[in-house]
């Protein structure tokens, strides 16, 4: 199976106060059908437990088109494009019932032990030799590895709780991009319109942990709405001093 597509309708639970689908509704979107295509292709969850290993998403590179609306009718597909030696390459995209795409993404994942949280080669897993493997492009770069502001602010913490904790037992990955907007001035985030989201996954956080989190906001000249504004938010979740996400988000308004 060369790539997996899902025909979804939007339910009213995935989108936020303007009927937009959620931003980190497409995240639960993407690791499902990320899972139903690897199963299928024989390197998915059930395959791997047995070997006492588990994929796990280190960065992601989302580019939002135009969001899907509250009962709209779209299609999800994914596809892997091999791996290096510890990094899987997978790609999304997301079409409306016209066939116009909508979103876009490309991700990096990596397989760890269950037992030692030790990462694994994917040598014998994944490559372009690999049952599936497809070079097409969503987005042509890899995600990048983010790097946060040199100043940024303090915004609070929180405690990892039941609801936020997933079957590997640690923080599930679209919960860290719900995370961050709860750290976003009301005023903005209910108005900014997100163009592209990089997300950097470095530690586990894990039930009864605290969080500490952080946030630097960069505005470039003209307003976020004029192809010369630059507008992004910086949000960095922490234990003590290990960063646990870095989470960049450019918008407009």
């Amino acid at each position: 199976m060369i790539s997996y597509r899902e025909n979804l309708r939007v339910k009213s639970y995935e989108t936020d106060i303007n009927a937009n689908l959620k931003i980190y509704s497409f995240m639960n979107y993407a690791q499902e059908i990320a899972g139903l295509h690897a199963d299928s292709l024989g390197f998915g969850y059930d395959s791997l437990i047995k070997e006492s290993v588990v994929w796990v998403l280190s960065r992601i590179h989302v580019k939002f088109i135009r969001l899907p609306k509250w009962g709209d009718d779209i299609s999800v597909e994914t596809w892997h494009k091999g791996s290096d030696r510890l990094f899987g390459f997978r790609d999304f995209e997301v079409l409306d019932n016209s066939g116009e795409q909508m979103i876009l993404a490309t991700s990096s994942w990596l397989i760890i032990n269950t037992t030692s949280r030790r990462l694994q080669r994917l040598d014998n897993i994944m490559g372009e030799g690999s049952l599936g493997y497809n070079p097409r492009n969503a987005i042509k770069e890899a995600a990048e590895r983010l790097v946060s502001p040199a100043e940024m602010e303090y915004t609070g913490k929180r405690v990892v709780a039941f609801s936020d904790v997933d079957i590997n037992r640690h923080t599930n990955n679209a919960k860290y991009i719900e995370w961050a907007l709860d750290w976003i001035d009301k005023d903005l985030v209910t108005k900014m319109k997100v163009t592209d989201m990089f997300i950097n996954f470095n530690a586990e956080s894990r039930l009864g942990e605290e969080v500490e989190f952080y946030r630097a906001m960069e505005v470039g000249n003209g307003n976020c709405g004029d192809d010369r504004g630059k507008c992004s938010v910086f949000i960095e979740g922490k234990r003590e001093t290990t960063s646990i996400f870095q989470a960049k988000l450019k918008y407009t308004t």
